[in-house]
């Protein structure tokens, strides 16, 4: 039987003025993103006028029983913003009925800050929870395309039904890309394609600060700025640093070399340096071949390949305040 999963249409809000991130007044989808990514996970608040339970019990418990069993459970968000669709998804680990998490309850820290106060109180407006360890942006052609109402069979595009909660089957082409949310590495380089920038950027190598923790029960890691990282493939032209006349396929998101972006110093050894090390002198756009080289190739394949790198981007480097003799940088690929 094909697995259920759950899509909610919501509002992305941008004129809310409780919608705080870091000081900045920023957008429904920012704040919820933010949660997941300094906490390892997240819990999606669906708003509802409507004092009923947004998912019935006995659809609570179908979707638990599906996750509990190890079947992989999808949630997708989707709005239109600025005229267009945007769409999200996040692997589900739990769901919640609008009365089962009660004020001071732990899960109530991997709620955004906004609404998180209101959890539990007569003041909340949620129906349902959605507790997910993943929220990425994908194509917004796979909602048109490869998303199923449970009840009709017909795709959520051609419904023409007002409630903005769905049970929905997933053709085996987004299944197939769903695999991915499962793999964070994969998870990013994909995030990584997605984000547009022009191609005539251009950056200014200096030292910054360093960049927030990812803190949660099953990790402890340095964020990666996704926009950092798709500015230096920019940079690169889509090629290969190590070889640029090494060409894969091409995107069907950018329309270009599809290549990947990697970290010359690994991110793990952040603390060993005072500045950032998520920064575009540190990042270099690699073909999947020698991405996956660097990773799992024995070090006598790497290290020439990482001393071509160095010597390219030391001076960068040093703009950067981040300074590492060679020797340095290749112990930590042995």
């Amino acid at each position: 039987m094909d697995a259920v999963h759950l899509l909610l249409k919501f509002t992305n809000e941008t004129d809310n003025n409780e919608i705080i991130v870091n000081e900045e007044n920023v957008d429904t989808i920012t704040a919820h993103k933010y949660v997941l990514e300094t906490k390892g996970k997240l819990v999606w608040g669906q708003g509802s006028k409507r004092k009923s339970s947004g998912v019935s019990k006995s659809n609570r418990d179908r979707f638990i029983k599906q996750i509990n069993t190890g079947i992989d459970t999808y949630a997708f968000f989707t709005t239109v913003f600025n005229g267009k669709r945007d769409l999200y998804v996040g692997k589900m680990i739990n769901i919640y009925d609008r009365r089962e998490i009660p004020t001071g309850h732990r899960l109530i820290n991997f709620v955004p800050a906004y609404y998180s106060h209101k959890v539990g109180t007569i003041d909340d407006m949620n129906s349902v929870y959605i507790e997910v360890n993943s929220f990425i942006k994908i194509e917004e052609s796979y909602y048109e395309n490869h998303l199923y109402i449970e009840s009709t069979g017909k795709k959520i595009s051609e419904n023409g039904n007002f409630s903005s909660i769905f049970k929905v089957f997933a053709d085996n082409e987004l299944i197939k890309l769903l695999k991915i949310v499962n793999n964070p590495e994969d998870t990013f380089q994909y995030e990584v394609e997605q984000v547009k920038i022009p191609d005539d950027v251009s950056v200014e190598d200096r030292p910054i600060d360093k960049p927030e923790k990812t803190v949660s029960d099953s990790s402890n890691s340095y964020r990666r700025d996704r926009m950092k990282s798709k500015t230096a493939i920019v940079l690169a032209k889509y090629t290969c640093e190590i070889d640029e006349s090494h060409e894969d396929f091409i995107s069907r998101v950018t329309g270009k070399n599809y290549v990947e972006a990697h970290h010359l110093i690994p991110m793990e050894y952040q603390d060993d340096f005072n500045n950032s090390i998520d920064v575009e002198a540190n990042i270099v756009s690699l073909c999947v071949g020698c991405h996956k080289k660097l990773h799992h190739a024995t070090y006598s394949v790497i290290k020439p390949l990482i001393e071509k790198l160095y010597n390219d981007r030391i001076d960068r480097l040093i703009q950067c305040k981040i300074n590492i003799a060679k020797d340095a940088l290749l112990n930590y690929y042995k």
